[in-house]
């Protein structure tokens, strides 16, 4: 009897040393909430004084689209912030345009305390910390390609190559690009022009963990579509940008966290000035089920991902989208942030402009064309961690090649100081789709072209100039296109000049008349394009010669 009560006294004790084990793991897991604000109230901060809380490019891009700055730019109060941390709380990262900061806390119980102060509106779990391991270092090399690089035909599809030959290369434009990784960017010989002209802007990690240098590779193979630079071997889309590069995305783990990570990802491009922002990144399904979104979500409205992605754009940003990669599969739908409102959301092709099986269909729950349009996903040529060119597939790699074509196209406009607005410029591009007049679910408007979406868009008066603009008639049965300035009164010249879509000039002529009669006989069946200079005032016109 006595030997049976050590013995038993002994398993009492291994209990009980299990327990408080298990206790102290326990414990010691980080558990991830967004904490939502009710208010800005008695804030430090004040509109008056934008430059305590965004750079001064920030500030600039807002004054070159006419964007003032509101509320939504003021940081959350701090005063709220240093509350949740007296609770035990640690502040991961906050959210100025939502009004909400991520939480980690320990003990997950303290959270009914932090619902329970005032200004707090409500509290949402949104998962658990992994572990991230690094990855060693790996040699820089690569295996050339040949010419412009396999990145040529990719290019030439969206006829991005014109933005090239016109000399845009996305100069003095800053993108942030949200992602998983970026394996070896740092020692990547692909990547060395941007490190000896000082392009890499800087990194931010909303992750945590592992060296984002040494972590995932995904974010380092996206950049590459745009930033690559292995001279007569490959070219990226916009090799001469400068970058943030931003980790977001917890590979390890799926959880609603991530989104808020996104979130603060691209509160902080804004706020370091960036004009465009890439994120191959998307979400539909959690490790916890109970986060789930359904097909009725993606309306752009229920994500906080896709609500910031929105807000970034009425912030002057131009933001690209993957669609995703779920089309042969049960869900087959776009993901958020594809879903928001007044971004590009890409889908993918092949080589010859087929949709790509994988590519994720739309419309949005709310019955807009998504995606916008398409991009090469299907064997995109891309430089991997070893510096060397590979093709991959994905949405992930479609994206980018718009991406940093925008950044090109966002450099004529801001050198020319052309007033335009973000959904003007995207609208531009959208018309030019190859299925605009009848969009599908899975190409959306279609494949666009870059060349005529320039054309169209750099000759006009896009600052809605009407003093001096022709009115047109374009009479199909005697093949003519007839002029006609109401409010010419003197002698001045007037330019006219009519280009093919692949920039060729057919027509150059003056005259001083005030009805001007074009013959368009001589011009084979196509699209053409018309540019009429009147008093220093450029106007343009898309016309069809059947």
């Amino acid at each position: 009897m006595k030997n049976f009560t050590q013995f038993g006294k002994f398993l009492l004790f291994l209990f009980f040393f299990f327990l408080v084990l298990l206790l102290i793991q326990a414990k010691a897991t980080d558990f991830y909430f967004y904490v939502q604000f009710a208010d800005k109230n008695n804030s430090p901060y004040r509109l008056e004084n934008p430059q305590e809380f965004l750079s001064e490019r920030a500030i600039e891009r807002r004054n070159f689209f006419s964007l003032s700055v509101d509320s939504t730019d003021l940081p959350v109060n701090p005063s709220y912030l240093s509350q949740v941390m007296n609770l035990g709380g640690e502040i991961h990262s906050q959210s100025r345009w939502l009004n909400g900061a991520t939480v980690v806390m320990q003990d997950s119980a303290l959270i009914e305390q932090v619902v329970s102060l005032p200004f707090v509106k409500w509290v949402q779990y949104t998962g658990k910390k992994a572990t991230v391991s690094n990855v060693p270092k790996q040699p820089s090399k690569f295996s050339p390609a040949v010419d412009y690089g396999l990145s040529g035909s990719q290019i030439a599809q969206v006829k991005g190559n014109f933005l090239h030959e016109l000399g845009y290369f996305g100069k003095n434009i800053v993108v942030g690009v949200l992602d998983a990784g970026f394996l070896n960017v740092d020692i990547n010989v692909a990547f060395d022009s941007l490190r000896l002209h000082n392009r890499l802007l800087g990194t931010k990690d909303f992750v945590g963990g592992s060296d984002l240098y040494r972590g995932n590779f995904h974010g380092g193979n996206v950049l590459s579509i745009m930033a690559g630079n292995l001279p007569q071997n490959y070219l990226g889309t916009a090799p001469d940008a400068s970058y943030w590069l931003i980790r977001t995305e917890d590979v390890d783990t799926e959880y609603l966290k991530e989104l808020d990570f996104w979130v603060a990802g691209i509160e902080f491009a804004d706020s370091v000035g960036s004009d465009v922002v890439n994120s191959s990144l998307g979400y539909f399904t959690f490790d916890d089920p109970a986060m789930n979104f359904t097909y009725a979500d993606m309306n752009g409205e229920v994500s906080r991902a896709a609500k910031a992605a929105s807000m970034a754009a009425q912030k002057g940003m131009i933001v690209v989208c993957s669609a995703g990669n779920e089309g042969d599969k049960t869900w087959k739908y776009i993901s958020t942030p594809a879903d928001a409102k007044g971004i590009i959301t890409v889908g993918s092709v092949t080589a010859d402009g087929t949709p790509s099986i994988f590519s994720s269909f739309g419309p949005s729950a709310d019955g807009r064309v998504k995606p916008e349009i398409c991009a090469r996903g299907t064997q995109t040529s891309l430089i991997n961690s070893s510096g060397n060119i590979v093709a991959g597939n994905g949405t992930s790699y479609s994206s980018p090649l718009i991406c940093g074509l925008m950044a090109c196209y966002l450099q004529y406009f801001k050198e020319q100081h052309k007033l335009i607005s973000i959904p003007q410029l995207l609208q531009s591009v959208f018309v030019t789709g190859s299925l605009y007049s009848s969009p599908t679910d899975q190409m959306g408007y279609g494949i666009p072209d870059l060349q005529l979406a320039f054309l169209s868009t750099a000759f006009n008066g896009l600052n809605n100039q009407t003093q001096n603009q022709p009115q047109w008639l374009v009479d199909e049965k005697n093949k003519t296109i007839q002029l006609n300035f109401a409010g010419k009164t003197d002698n001045s010249a007037i330019s006219v000049q009519i280009h093919a879509m692949d920039g060729k000039l057919l027509l150059s002529r003056f005259y001083r008349s005030s009805s001007i009669v074009l013959s368009i006989e001589n011009l084979s069946s196509g699209i053409y394009l018309v540019s009429v200079e009147n008093g220093g005032k450029i106007f343009s016109k898309k016309i069809l010669v059947p």
